[in-house]
């Protein structure tokens, strides 16, 4: 029997047949029986910089009966040099949270009476060098979309994914009565934006010094943000710094974050009115121990169009806030922090958000037309569409320039 035995025009030396056989094992039990299977790219222009995705189709026999499932899996094709040793990182990372962090978390949520975090089943992982694959279930067929990361989020999409951010957060926290210091029994956590690899520093610097520049230079050609651009000019030098102190664990703030949680990185699924009834939390590959504002920040200022960030941003942490206090409650544990203290650390923590936007809103608004063969060419591409854009993009001030305005107003940017 060869697994290869559908016809397909895509197959990513990643995913060989025996790792779909592991999978499926893992899956419907030692009883069935790879019959071929099919493998469709799932990553589109502009997606995923350093992992890539594919749907791999499954056929199969069970009990003598014939049967179709598929997965989606998660691929390092080190497609994207600059980033290939924080690719393996990643891997690692996420390799981690569905081996062992994941099942701890929904123990804690078990114990306290609440259902479990929603994130996607996991049926086998590899970090064989040059076969690093994650396979996944596949949430399509339960009615999972994904949003249009073009789009800002609505507040009903975004306080259903502050829910669940909470839960994750909540959780861990909890998780502390049992496990006080998580990155001392997982070191992986340890391995951030700064100590991945030796020249990790170094790669980061020249990565957001050079962002820096590029909006320095289109927010000159905007016009009017020359606060702003005196700013950029200003903290090129201390990126690295504003970086590590905004990455730092402070109690009582410091959970298991996502890391990544933006709206390309969540599911959502959605009643007949078209109204979304529930998320599913993706791309765990950059979870780490840090304050949960970094995840909060993030997420308002890579996924929300300026005007319900600002008008509903008292809202969303009220959504957030009642989320987690309700997990310490069931769990009886005390709650680490009033709502008062939550907005403080928010507030603190609005120069992580600006950092990561500057680049990944930079990408959305970009439209994937980057070039990621190199560094260099990468930051070129980039201040080439920006240029173009700067006149004719319909989400540029939206998006991004309203951030710049209000981290004014909030004396981040003086």
């Amino acid at each position: 029997m060869e697994g290869d035995g559908a016809e397909s025009d895509f197959r990513p030396s990643e995913i060989t047949q025996e790792s779909v056989e592991a999978a499926l094992k893992n899956d419907k039990g030692s009883d069935a029986r790879l019959v071929s299977f099919a493998v469709q790219e799932c990553t589109k222009k502009g997606d995923n910089y350093a992992t890539l995705v594919a749907r791999v189709i499954v056929n199969y026999t069970l009990w003598e009966t014939d049967h179709e499932t598929s997965y989606v899996v998660k691929y390092n094709p080190r497609s994207f040099a600059a980033f290939e040793k924080f690719a393996c990182v990643m891997f690692r990372k996420e390799t981690l949270f569905y081996k062992h962090l994941v099942h701890v978390i929904q123990s804690q949520l078990q114990e306290a009476g609440q259902s479990p975090l929603r994130v996607p089943r996991c049926f086998h992982t590899s970090l064989e060098e040059f076969q690093e694959v994650i396979f996944l279930e596949d949430l399509r067929p339960k009615g999972f979309k994904m949003f249009d990361r073009k789009k800002g989020m609505d507040v009903a999409h975004t306080k259903l994914v502050l829910e669940e951010l909470a839960r994750l957060h909540a959780a861990s926290y909890l998780l502390k009565a049992k496990i006080p210091d998580l990155a001392e029994k997982y070191p992986v956590l340890n391995l951030d934006w700064l100590n991945y690899a030796d020249d990790a520093g170094e790669l980061m610097y020249k990565t957001l010094s050079t962002q820096m520049d590029i909006v320095k230079d289109m927010l000159n050609k905007v016009g009017g943000y020359e606060v702003a651009e005196n700013w950029l000019s200003r903290n090129r030098e201390r990126v690295l710094e504003i970086l590590g102190t905004n990455i730092e664990r402070v109690p009582p703030f410091a959970v298991l974050c996502h890391g990544d949680c933006w709206n390309n990185n969540v599911l959502f699924r959605y009643n007949e009115e078209g109204v979304p009834v529930e998320v599913m939390l993706l791309d765990l590959q950059m979870c780490r121990l840090a304050s949960l504002a970094t995840d909060l920040t993030y997420l308002f200022h890579t996924s929300l169009e300026g005007h319900v960030r600002k008008t509903n941003l008292e809202s969303f942490l009220d959504t957030y806030f009642s989320a987690f206090l309700a997990i310490t409650k069931a769990g009886k544990t005390t709650m680490p922090f009033t709502r008062q203290e939550l907005r403080q650390e928010y507030k603190n923590r609005l120069e992580y958000g600006l950092l990561l936007a500057l680049v990944v809103t930079v990408m959305v608004i970009c439209e994937g037309d980057v070039n990621k063969e190199d560094q260099e060419s990468f930051s070129d591409s980039v201040r080439d569409i920006l240029d173009d854009l700067v006149a004719t993009s319909p989400i540029l001030r939206s998006r991004f320039l309203c951030m710049f305005d209000e981290m004014m107003e909030n004396g981040v940017i003086q």
